[in-house]
């Protein structure tokens, strides 16, 4: 009698042990499968160039907020010294997302959420208390500036963010976002 109980309980833990690993290889396949997907296309990250198709252009943004003429607002890049970078000024109001949606809408990053992910897994290696968090450990310095330009990839502007700001200003009166 007991050999025939110690039998159905060996089917009956055997059918749920393999219940068990079935519903593990299940959880592990779904686990897999959503990191795999959730990293953005290569596509994403490359540089999108001056040619790029986005709403605006920087250019733009210096004529109607700097009032700046058309002409000059055109050749003020090819400046000598200048190198083809524009000055990004990161005040202390600047929200991550604000700064992301910046930098598409003006064509510096081909997309948000890959811009966001290249953020999000670049390494801080100069981490400030003055800064807008990103992800877990990363932080962009504030009244901080750097020079950008739309032939980085989302790497090396995250790179850029993260850990090379060019200078800091103590204020802002205008805030501008972008100079030449």
């Amino acid at each position: 009698m007991y050999l025939g109980l110690l039998v159905v309980v060996l089917g009956y833990n055997d059918y749920m042990g393999k219940k068990l690993v079935l519903l593990g290889v299940i959880l592990i396949l779904g686990f897999s499968g959503y990191f795999y997907f959730s990293k953005p296309n290569e596509e994403n990250f490359k540089a999108p160039g001056r040619d790029w198709e986005s709403a605006k252009k920087v250019e733009d943004y210096f004529i109607e907020r700097l009032h700046m003429p058309v002409a000059e607002a055109e050749q003020i890049r090819s400046k000598p010294g200048v190198d083809g970078t524009v000055d990004l000024r990161i005040s202390t109001d600047v929200t991550l997302d604000a700064l992301i949606g910046n930098l598409f809408y003006y064509g510096f990053v081909r997309d948000e959420k890959a811009f966001r992910y290249a953020l999000e897994h670049t390494k801080d290696t100069t981490p400030s208390d003055k800064a807008i968090k990103v992800g877990k450990d990363g932080t962009i310095d504030t009244n901080a500036e750097f020079r950008i330009s739309e032939n980085m990839s989302a790497w090396e502007l995250a790179d850029l963010l993260l850990n090379k700001p060019a200078g800091h200003f103590p204020f802002d009166e205008y805030n501008y976002f972008f100079m030449p």
